[in-house]
């Protein structure tokens, strides 16, 4: 395990939409609660996740008024 990049997870895991355990695996990461960060660096391209429930942003735009 020592040659796996580590991930840093904001726990409790099962608030992602994502399986992040399945995610890890894939990837070879190790997973490890985001408060214990420390000195570590984590892996260059961390996967992107995404809470349960969260409302997604919509993209602003612009509107024109008429005169």
């Amino acid at each position: 395990m020592a040659d796996k990049s580590i991930w840093y997870v904001g726990f409790p895991t099962y608030q992602y939409n994502e399986d992040v355990k399945a995610i890890a695996k894939e990837q070879g990461l190790k997973i490890i609660d985001s408060r214990f960060k420390g000195d570590n660096k984590q892996c260059a391209k961390a996967p992107k996740l995404t809470v349960k429930g969260a409302k997604e942003k919509e993209p602003k735009t612009e509107t024109q008024e008429e005169k």
